[in-house]
């Protein structure tokens, strides 16, 4: 009885929303305290405004009106010590992805605001806030688009002179954890997919081209890691087996993220990593075996599968001889099933 003497509060509507956002506005210190009624607000406007892109576009206006991103920057900073950056990350990664109207994924990232998300000083030393930081990001690249993009680029005289999105990025894309490697690749062919004349030009730059240059090296010296296993002669080979598989496999994953980068139709990305892979990987590995071979070095190696993985008409029968290069060594492999 005494219920229906106050009307049911619909959390969806504009005017709840208004009152979650002024809720929010006077919010002037983050810290254990309070941390928890902070993040309710958060979580209520994520889902407030990922409700309203599809049943209630005045929600969204409010939503500019009151710029409520400024608010999660403002949040943000005065965070402290809190330990709100791992959540609210993840609400705006769940914000973003959800909303599919373009104007509204045009006004999210103009006025600098994912920016000022993406370059915020965050403490990773724990490691536990790399995860929600990283599918951040990986969130914003799956939403940019040639339109987009450049509402993210920093730009010095009309030259572009970073792309936090990108640069902070290539911090994790050596991190230990698979999972962030391949968010970080993923967020890099994003990236690649959808640049802008603009864009290229800073991606090609001696600065941001040095990310292909380290990543061939990488891969150069995981293929001389396993042809040290290969060779080695404390062990015997079935011990090595699952290291070599292991190895192999890192190897592989390398391939074919070269491969997709190559795949993009973009002359200039094109040049600058298939010249990176020539000179730092193909030529100086082949030169080895050549000198291998004038001294009659039998010499176990994975240096004669390049040209095939990196072929657009690279096959399964072809993925198969690459295994039997690297597991078997040259004296195993199946002449009769491919040619070089």
């Amino acid at each position: 009885m005494w219920r229906s003497l106050w009307p049911t509060i619909d959390r969806f509507s504009l005017h709840h929303f208004r009152y979650i956002v002024n809720q929010l506005r006077e919010i002037r210190v983050v810290d254990k305290r309070n941390r928890e009624v902070v993040l309710d607000l958060l979580q209520s406007i994520v889902e407030i405004v990922t409700y309203g892109d599809r049943h209630d576009p005045a929600i969204f206006e409010c939503f500019m009106e009151f710029q409520v991103l400024a608010e999660f920057v403002r949040i943000l900073k005065i965070g402290g010590n809190s330990g709100i950056e791992a959540a609210l990350l993840q609400y705006l990664s769940i914000m973003i992805q959800n909303v599919e109207n373009e104007h509204a994924i045009y006004y999210c990232f103009s006025n600098g605001y994912i920016n000022s998300v993406i370059s915020h000083h965050y403490e990773f030393d724990g490691g536990d806030l790399i995860p929600y930081y990283v599918s951040f990001l990986r969130t914003v690249s799956g939403k940019i688009g040639r339109d987009t993009i450049c509402l993210l680029v920093k730009v010095h005289q009309d030259t572009a002179i970073s792309l936090p999105l990108y640069d902070e990025a290539l911090k994790f894309a050596n991190h230990g954890e698979k999972m962030i490697q391949i968010a970080v690749r993923a967020l890099t062919l994003n990236i690649y997919s959808v640049a802008d004349e603009m864009v290229y030009q800073f991606l090609t730059t001696p600065t941001a081209s040095a990310y292909f240059s380290s990543l061939i090296l990488n891969l150069k010296n995981k293929c001389l890691h396993v042809d040290a296993i290969i060779n080695g002669v404390k062990e015997s080979f079935h011990e090595k087996k699952r290291e070599l598989l292991s190895e192999t496999d890192r190897i592989l994953d390398d391939f074919y993220y070269l491969k997709d980068i190559l795949c993009i139709p973009e002359q200039r990305l094109n040049k600058l990593v298939t010249e990176n892979i020539v000179n730092m990987l193909i030529l100086p590995m082949l030169l080895t075996l050549l000198n291998n071979r004038l001294s009659n070095v039998r010499y176990y190696s994975v240096r004669l599968c390049y040209f095939d993985i990196l072929s657009p008409q690279s096959t399964g029968l072809h993925q198969r001889c690459i295994f039997w290069l690297i597991i078997f060594g040259e004296n195993y492999f199946p002449e009769d099933q491919c040619s070089f």
